[in-house]
């Protein structure tokens, strides 16, 4: 008998926009799982970074359903406190591996990722996008944001997920790419947004 498909929410870089926090919070009754694939910091906002540590961690601890987060680049910049995603009890973080109906999620983390650690994994969380692509590439300045040695590893079906979802460059050519048969999923961001942009994806 076919398993029911999984829905998935997936989002990003939400920069500690309260509001999108709680949109996404409002969703819960729709999809099975969430994944957000970094950068929840804003080292621009009123709140310092710690309070805006202490805000995020009660909002996962409310959470519900599944939750798979990954580190970007501005969660570590609290340097005392880098790994604070990982306190967090019930959110599958950094290193997290774990099967949701038969679908094996896999978490990256920012700093030194050992890909090859998640090579079973169906969908892999990480905040860059492979290089090379149209979901790291800038929409205007066609600059590269993307991780080279992800990209290479994927190319070359060492790394081979159905799914790969990241984040980072928030104005990608196109927000979804290939490699051979992994479909890479960028939402990049719009600040301009009541709700964060996401993709809903089902496995």
């Amino acid at each position: 008998m076919n398993r029911k498909k999984l829905n998935i929410l997936h989002t990003t870089d939400l920069h500690f926009n309260k509001q999108w926090f709680e949109w996404i919070a409002n969703q819960q009754e729709n999809y099975d799982v969430f994944c957000i694939t970094g950068d929840f910091l804003n080292d621009s906002k009123d709140e310092t970074l710690l309070e805006q540590i202490e805000w995020i961690t009660i909002w996962m601890k409310l959470f519900k359903k599944p939750l798979f987060v990954c580190s970007g680049n501005h969660d570590i910049e609290e340097l005392e406190n880098e790994d604070w995603l990982n306190k967090i009890s019930n959110v599958y973080s950094d290193n997290s591996i774990k099967i949701i109906d038969g679908v094996k999620f896999g978490c990256i983390p920012y700093i030194a990722p050992d890909f090859i650690e998640f090579h079973e994994c169906d969908i892999f969380l990480y905040h860059l996008p492979p290089s090379d692509t149209k979901t790291s590439t800038h929409n205007k300045t066609n600059k590269d944001w993307g991780d080279k040695e992800l990209s290479k590893l994927l190319r070359k079906n060492i790394l081979s997920p159905k799914v790969l979802l990241c984040g980072h460059l928030h104005h990608p050519i196109s927000t979804i790419d290939k490699i051979n048969d992994i479909t890479i999923y960028n939402t990049g961001v719009d600040k301009t947004n009541l709700i964060p942009n996401h993709h809903i994806i089902q496995i």
